[in-house]
């Protein structure tokens, strides 16, 4: 069964990382950009996560092997140690607590999967295959990377900023979308994101629909 693609504010909250090898940075690489603050616990910890360590201060490490305890307070964890008994206990703890859990390589033991991620700033799109395939799902996210523009989360940022004075200035949702038809338009025909006070001109000095 396909999972649904729930999108969560992660800023502060706490995961746990079991594991310190290589699957675990790739991991905690994927999660720094939104905020979460991350413990690592496992007896040896790669060079590149202790690179990490030093560039992210809500990144922190723990040199020892996993313990319950360290589940306490944990919005959601990533079981990621090479041992496979280790990882499955893991998950049963936190199904008894209702804790989210991710297993590396079992997907029958995940409560949640890590989507294949396409970012821009504050724009994201996240695939998944349900775990039965990532290669393939990483080939679909290269090939819709390769289509959206650069400067779109940029453009994406300018408009979040012009939103409130969208709304105040339009009496109606219909003209609303015409304005971000036009700026949207005019962007992709200069190939570079307008600058708010170019989406400020074109508010005040009115537009025709395209």
């Amino acid at each position: 069964m396909a999972y649904f693609p729930f999108f969560i504010e992660l800023e502060g909250k706490q995961c746990l990382v079991a594991g310190g090898g290589d699957v675990a940075f790739r991991k905690i690489r994927e999660l720094i950009p939104f905020g979460v603050s991350i413990r690592v616990v496992a007896p040896e910890i790669c060079e590149a996560i202790r690179e990490l360590e030093a560039e992210y201060p809500k990144l922190t490490i723990v040199c020892r092997g996993y313990e319950e305890k360290d589940l306490e307070g944990m919005f959601f964890v990533i079981a990621a140690t090479d041992d496979e008994q280790c990882n499955c206990q893991i998950s049963e703890r936190c199904r008894q607590r209702r804790i989210l859990v991710n297993v590396v390589d079992d997907k029958d033991k995940c409560s949640f999967y890590f989507p294949s991620l396409v970012k821009q700033g504050d724009i994201v799109a996240g695939f998944s295959s349900g775990g039965n395939s990532p290669a393939l799902i990483k080939g679909l996210r290269r090939e819709l990377q390769e289509q959206i523009p650069e400067y779109y989360g940029q453009l994406n940022a300018h408009l979040g900023q012009l939103r409130p004075a969208v709304k105040e200035h339009f009496d109606t949702e219909e003209q609303r979308k015409q304005f971000y038809r036009k700026v949207i338009h005019r962007s992709r025909e200069l190939s570079r994101a307008l600058s708010v006070p170019e989406m400020e001109e074109i508010l005040h000095k009115g537009f025709t629909q395209n």
